[in-house]
C-alpha cells in the first residue's frame, strides 16, 4: 500500500467547530460542577438519591451501634430485695417505715420501693406484690 492510498478523502470526516453548546447542555454543564477529578451532578433527582443514601447508612448505622450504647456492661451488682404482698390498709409509708432502720428517713425507703416496683404514684392494691430492700 503506497501512502496515497492511505490518506482520508477530504469530505470523509468532519472538524468539531467552536460554536458555542445547544441550551440543553448548557442548562446540564450549568447544574453539574468538576471537583478534581470528580463530576458532581446537582439535579432533585441527584439530591434525592444523596438523601436516600445518607437516611439508609444512618439506618445501618443505627442498627449497629444502637443497641451497644443501650447495653449494660454488665458489671453492675444484681439488686437484691425482698417481696411484700400487700395487706388491707397498708401504704407504702407503712411499709416503708416497717423496714427503715431506727434514724434512718422513712422518705428514702419509700423513694428506693417507688423506684424498685417503678411507681408512678402511692397508689397500692391488696394482694399486690411489691419488692423492697432486702433486710439484712
Amino acid at each position: 500500500m503506497t501512502a496515497a492510498a492511505m490518506t482520508i478523502p477530504a469530505g470523509a470526516y468532519r472538524v468539531r467547530s467552536q460554536s458555542p453548546a445547544p441550551a440543553h447542555k448548557r442548562e446540564r454543564n450549568a447544574a453539574s460542577h468538576s471537583v478534581g477529578r470528580v463530576r458532581i451532578i446537582d439535579s432533585p433527582v441527584m439530591r434525592r438519591r444523596r438523601r436516600v443514601l445518607a437516611a439508609v447508612i444512618l439506618a445501618i448505622a443505627a442498627a449497629v451501634f444502637g443497641p451497644q450504647a443501650f447495653a449494660g456492661d454488665g458489671s453492675g451488682t444484681p439488686a437484691v430485695y425482698d417481696t411484700h404482698t400487700v395487706a388491707h390498709g397498708e401504704t407504702l409509708w407503712s411499709i416503708a417505715s416497717s423496714i427503715t432502720a431506727p434514724g434512718e428517713d422513712v422518705r428514702d425507703a419509700v423513694a428506693d420501693i417507688s423506684n424498685m416496683n417503678a411507681m408512678s404514684g402511692s397508689t397500692l392494691q391488696v394482694g399486690e406484690q411489691l419488692r423492697i430492700p432486702a433486710l439484712d
